[in-house]
């Protein structure tokens, strides 16, 4: 069986234990407001927002990634061709 690729990984491992991270901050945020407690909700929605931003930049960084592999590939097929 093949090792699944690195890039899928870093999907599985970071990107998909951020947004769950977020999901919880988010449920969070509404628990607090049912609870009456909305003074902690902005630096529950601070801590939500940090973790999306964080997410943003390791899509990112895998999206230049792809990108970087793709015009690799393309540099090969046409040092063959």
């Amino acid at each position: 069986m093949n090792a699944p690729h690195p890039l899928a990984r870093r999907i599985h491992d970071r990107v998909l234990g951020l947004l769950g991270t977020a999901l919880v901050k988010t449920e969070m945020c509404e628990t607090l407001g049912q609870l009456g407690r909305e003074k902690e909700i902005p630096a529950t929605l601070l801590e939500l927002r940090s973790v999306l931003e964080d997410t943003v930049v390791e899509l990112r960084s895998i999206m230049a990634e792809l990108r970087t592999e793709s015009a690799e590939e393309t540099t090969l097929k046409n040092s063959v061709a």
